[in-house]
């Protein structure tokens, strides 16, 4: 089990590569132009998006390498393994979180100007989005396979698209979001709660769908 939560995060991590890292950089030129003293909140939305899709691009550097039939070969269970698939989703979190303090630090470095509500909803954002996502993506791979998953991300990856694009245009401002920004930690067991039950149908799902084809 643990051997295959570590194989996972090394596939996570391998994910970084110079293609995800030129988009990333193109990314915050692009907010730190247009954006001034929210590039660094925005760009950590753009980060939780790609948090999420690296870890379908994991799954499909497996189907590339057959790892599910030598999986099959593995004394570890079908729950086991979908749990560990879920575990390092968790694992990873950090990885969105550190990026939304470090973004949200360095636009106060250039501009000079410290948005407490920024920061909170960013980490917020980053410790919710990516779970979100991989939950709501887990269940199309182990039923219809990598392609599909890959195209049910569009709805959300449009979704996070639009309201960067509103909030650019004025549409919408932080202070529209102060419910969030000013009660995080009120908010945060409802969140867990709800986290933990959307991974656990989300999970189910993936299971059963993983033995079907199985």
């Amino acid at each position: 089990m643990r051997g295959i939560i570590y194989k996972d995060l090394c596939l996570f991590f391998k994910g970084i590569d110079k293609i995800v890292l030129l988009v990333l950089g193109g990314l915050l030129v692009l907010f730190a132009a247009s954006s001034g003293v929210y590039a660094g909140m925005l760009f950590s939305f753009a980060l939780d998006m790609m948090v999420g899709l690296l870890h379908l691009t994991a799954l499909e550097k497996e189907d590339k390498t057959a790892w599910g039939k030598y999986q099959r070969t593995l004394p570890v269970g079908v729950g086991k393994v979908i749990a560990g698939k879920y575990a390092v989703v968790l694992l990873t979190v950090p990885v969105s979180i550190a990026g939304a303090v470090v973004s949200n630090l360095a636009a106060f470095a250039i501009y000079r100007t410290f948005l407490p509500e920024a920061l909170r909803l960013s980490v917020l954002m980053a410790a919710v989005v990516p779970p979100v996502w991989a939950a709501f993506n887990l269940p199309f791979y182990y039923w219809l396979g990598s392609q599909v998953a890959q195209f049910a991300c569009c709805p959300l990856a449009f979704f996070f698209v639009f309201a960067i694009k509103n909030f650019e245009d004025g549409m919408w401002a932080l202070s529209d979001l102060t419910f969030l920004t000013g009660n995080v930690l009120s908010l945060l067991p409802l969140t867990l709660l709800a986290l933990a039950g959307l991974f656990l149908v989300s999970l189910a799902i993936s299971a059963a769908g993983c033995r079907c084809k199985g």
